[in-house]
């Protein structure tokens, strides 16, 4: 059978060049599993801006990985799960999987880490208003990094003053509503005054509209006048001037949650203030957040039963982006970059 792909053909620093970047393959496959394997039919692709770290580490050549729903179509005796399951997992820009669905080491990049095991999608969790695709975002990995973080690490208390940078992503978006219900002041950054007045429908209480580029002063002058009274909780998607910005005004008994550093990984920062000292003061608390340490049957079940349950009920908004067809996943990817009013939380792509 034809199985496509979407390969690593050059590795490039910075906001991605998707043109450079990607060749699709289409390879001709003699589908023979073994008796532990299974022939996978890609349903949904999710993009998100962690992958460029992963294109860089993919060796040349190589498939692009992501997070997917797939559906089994055929399977071995011992494979672990059947013909017609819906799976989630690493599978990747391809149209097609062969794969025992086990947890995969990956080794190649600057922090070793495991993809983890192919989970079975339970259809009675799904439904108009969860539908399948929030397995992917709500109900998966950007939904588990939130309520996990704000469940697991972080304690939010009302009155407390909460700032997310990169507010307007999938998982900013869901940590500023739920920190919202709490009580807390929640302030966001954001890329456009159009995200920010989304992200105020929202329920957040102040948007900065920070671009990368912009004057570390500009930003500093912003986050002091939305937080006058400093800052008791940071969850940081961007690092950078932004993060850099907000440490010297963190308070007493502050908590820290490091998601992710795009001025970093993408946008090559890499000197800034030492931050240290603003740590010692105020015994700040910090944290690596990487969300496939909670991904247990157990947090899976809650996350359905409390975020999907807010969901239901109207409390908190799930928005996506969904675009269609395999060819279009690459500029999907790229429109995370473009500074796009269009997209709203998790952008997706059906096949």
């Amino acid at each position: 059978m034809k199985i496509a792909k979407w390969v690593v053909r050059e590795h490039v620093e910075g906001v991605p060049d998707v043109d450079r970047i990607y060749q699709k393959v289409v390879e001709d496959v003699d589908v023979a599993l073994a008796p532990d394997e299974m022939l996978l039919r890609t349903r949904y692709v999710s993009v998100d801006p962690y992958l460029q770290g992963i294109a860089l580490d993919t060796p040349l050549g190589g498939h692009m990985g992501a997070d997917s729903i797939m559906e089994v179509v055929d399977a071995g005796p011992d494979a672990a799960h059947r013909v017609g399951d819906l799976v989630q997992g690493f599978g990747g820009w391809r149209t097609h999987v062969i794969s025992t669905g086990a947890a995969e080491p990956w080794q190649t990049g600057t922090f070793p880490m495991v993809f983890p095991e192919f989970r079975r999608l339970d259809p009675g969790w799904y439904d108009d208003a969860l539908p399948l695709p929030t397995a992917l975002s709500v109900m998966g990995g950007p939904g588990m990094t939130a309520w996990g973080t704000l469940t697991k690490y972080m304690t939010i208390s009302p009155g407390a003053t909460l700032v997310v940078s990169g507010a307007s992503g999938a998982v900013g978006a869901l940590v500023g509503q739920l920190a919202s219900i709490e009580g807390a002041r929640v302030v966001g950054t954001t890329s456009s005054p159009e995200k920010a007045d989304h992200l105020t429908a929202l329920g957040f209480d102040a948007v900065i509209v920070h671009r990368h580029g912009d004057e570390a002063g500009t930003v500093r002058d912003a986050l002091a006048q939305a937080a006058p009274d400093g800052v008791d909780r940071y969850f940081d998607n961007l690092g950078g001037t932004v993060t850099d910005a907000v440490f010297p005004l963190l308070n007493v008994g502050a908590q820290v949650a490091v998601c992710w550093q795009w001025a970093t990984q993408v946008g090559n920062e890499h000197t800034g203030p030492r931050l240290l000292p603003y740590l010692m003061f105020p015994r700040a608390t910090v944290r690596g957040i990487f969300s496939p340490e909670w991904f247990t049957e157990e947090n899976w079940r809650d996350l359905h039963d409390e975020l999907g349950g807010r969901v239901r009920r109207g409390e908190v908004v799930c928005d996506h982006t969904l675009h269609h067809g395999f060819d279009s996943i690459p500029a999907a990817y790229a429109s995370l970059y473009a500074g796009h009013a269009a997209n709203r939380g998790k952008v997706l792509i059906e096949l």
